[in-house]
């Protein structure tokens, strides 16, 4: 699905996990699973509920049918870690608190998480960060900066998502009138592709995942400080949380997740995140 792809498949050899296999790797056999976690940690012995938004690609989308993206391959390896079967249930954003406390879902990565669901879940570790990026034209007839900032783009035409966090966030220290709207931010790095706009702000994750069928278009910076995106659990599940944390960690430390993270949106830097709001020190 574009370039930058990582095989899983043959990390996970390596790992010993069961992810995605890409083309071209042969099918490891699947080791028998030895559950950590057992009722009441979670609700379905043997099997961990995750919670995903099925429309928020490249967090999770479809594609040949089948239900993909970073946060339904973290979802695999996280359940192959804990001994469970991961079972991907679909949740809407709105839906993500009541989901939890609920019992429909085990944990939730269906990111990113509004204030109502941070006021009513708790965060058991982080797994990549995400924020405002700038794109430019790979063939740029103008000089870029090396830091591209805000006063810079107010004097090339620049483009966003209508109403999108990239757009206020630019709108409010330029002014909207400085931005060119797009309903999409696809058809924004189109465009910029096509020639008629200079940059375009938008969601760095999404904009690289976007930006690999467009050749022309690169990644020119971090526009603002990232956030961590985290593995949301119910606040009363403990024991559930400590394990989701534990399991995260090892995976940053065997690179599992730098692999999931390059296989969407190839090498992208890792986005920079204040020391105060990422408490797990994972990419």
């Amino acid at each position: 699905m574009g370039r930058g792809r990582v095989c899983l498949g043959c990390v996970s050899v390596v790992l010993g996990l069961v992810l995605l296999l890409a083309p071209g790797c042969s099918q490891p056999a699947e080791p028998a699973l030895q559950p950590k976690l057992r009722p009441p940690a979670i609700k379905v012995p043997g099997v961990l509920r995750v919670g995903v938004n099925p429309s928020y690609p490249p967090f999770a989308g479809e594609a040949k049918g089948q239900q993909a993206g970073i946060d339904v391959d973290v979802a695999q390896a996280l359940a192959t870690r804990l001994g469970l079967k991961a079972q991907l249930i679909d949740v809407k954003p709105s839906e993500i608190a009541t989901a939890l406390s609920d019992g429909t879902v085990d944990v939730a990565l269906s990111a990113p998480f509004s204030a109502a669901v941070l006021s009513r879940a708790s965060i058991a570790g982080t797994y990549l960060s995400d924020g405002p990026a700038v794109f430019v034209a790979r063939e740029s007839t103008v000089s870029v900066p090396a830091t591209v900032t805000p006063p810079w783009l107010a004097t090339v035409r620049t483009g966003a998502q209508a109403s999108s966090p990239s757009y206020w966030l630019f709108a409010e220290q330029i002014g909207a009138e400085s931005v060119n709207s797009f309903p999409t931010l696809r058809g924004a790095l189109e465009a910029l592709s096509a020639g008629s706009l200079q940059a375009v702000v938008g969601d760095g994750l999404v904009g690289a995942y976007i930006a690999r069928d467009l050749p022309g278009v690169r990644y020119g910076g971090q526009l603002a400080p990232a956030s961590p995106v985290g593995v949301a659990v119910s606040t009363d599940d403990t024991k559930l949380s400590d394990a989701v944390r534990s399991a995260l960690d090892s995976m940053a430390g065997e690179g599992v997740l730098s692999a999931i993270r390059a296989k969407w949106v190839g090498d992208l830097p890792t986005f920079a995140v204040p020391v105060a709001a990422d408490e797990t020190g994972t990419p």
